[in-house]
């Protein structure tokens, strides 16, 4: 999904932003008038910096240096987010941005805008169904000879749709794998029961709403292991 596609009527041309040889001492009253925690810096029509207000806090209690421009402060050089790059190669980048906004460039490289950091926080739960609806499922598996594929064959056996899926290495010694699926089924019970038969450690949570639900199916499930043992 392509930044442009996730972002329409969310793009805000009217935040405020400065050029780079705006005195720091205007900026300054500026961004303490709007309440500003960060605001692009542009050279030549292209986002060349991000500053802040603790960037801007020791140029203006001296005179001598109260005059300096934002470019005389030496903000490190930040790039914006093209609208042609896709959501995920933009996501670790984009939260690295200092205050909530992100600048946001057009094709050609020049400003376009920016978007708050929570739309694409919210994008990323819409894409990967992290919400209340779905029922989150962790395997810890070997790492060698994983098919994922035939992990989700079993899963949908059960009559269960995988919405999203993902791995990381266990963080303990070995080389095993954590697989995470977010999975949408009428009966999550039956399906934990029928996974933990393939020989899978399993951890799960599901939907605040069946808090009372989930409390009495877990017990019977406990009841299940103990007379499995």
């Amino acid at each position: 999904m392509l930044l442009s596609e996730c972002i329409e009527r969310r793009l805000d041309t009217t935040y405020p932003f400065f050029t780079d040889d705006a005195p720091a001492s205007e900026v300054y009253a500026r961004m303490r008038q709007g309440e500003l925690a960060s605001a692009p810096v542009l050279h030549e029509g292209k986002v060349c910096a991000m500053v802040t207000i603790p960037d801007l806090v020791t140029a203006v209690q001296s005179k001598k240096t109260a005059a300096l421009s934002l470019r005389d402060l030496a903000l490190p050089e930040q790039g914006g987010i093209g609208v042609h790059e896709h959501l995920f190669d933009i996501f670790p980048g984009a939260l690295l941005f200092p205050g909530t906004i992100i600048p946001v460039t057009r094709d050609d490289g020049s400003y376009a805008g920016t978007i708050e950091k929570k739309v694409v926080l919210e994008k990323i739960a819409e894409v990967f169904h992290l919400g209340e609806e779905s029922l989150t499922l962790e395997l810890d598996v070997p790492s060698s000879g994983l098919k994922l594929s035939e992990v989700i064959a079993s899963i949908e056996k059960n009559d269960a749709t995988v919405l999203s899926s993902g791995l990381y290495h266990a963080d303990s010694e070995g080389e095993g794998m954590i697989v995470t699926f977010r999975v949408l089924t009428h009966d999550w019970f039956r399906l934990v029961q029928n996974m933990g038969k393939y020989g899978y450690s399993i951890r799960y949570s599901t939907p605040l709403s069946d808090e009372g639900e989930d409390e009495m199916r877990e017990k019977a499930l406990e009841f299940i292991r103990l007379m499995d043992m």
